[in-house]
């Protein structure tokens, strides 16, 4: 499963390929956001999600700008114990 994450303002954007073209979009800060992205490819898919998430703060009276191109970064999906 791919997970990625950027920032936009004070919100944080984590898209997760599900299964085909099915990507799942969570935005979490001030107004959590959940939605379902429907994209051919990841690339696709980041450009979807960030116009959502800037189109949906920005209806919200946030007036928020993205940089045209995002930083994405992977997200650590297993836990490890520094213990052992």
């Amino acid at each position: 499963m791919t997970k990625l994450s950027t920032r936009i303002g004070d919100n944080w954007l984590i898209l997760t390929h599900m299964e085909g073209t099915t990507w799942r979009l969570q935005v979490l800060g001030d107004t959590p956001l959940e939605a379902e992205v429907i994209a051919v490819d990841e690339t696709e898919a980041k450009e979807s999600a960030v116009a959502a998430t800037v189109e949906r703060l920005n209806n919200e009276g946030a007036q928020v700008r993205a940089k045209p191109i995002q930083s994405w970064n992977s997200v650590i999906t297993s836990r490890w114990d520094s213990r052992h």
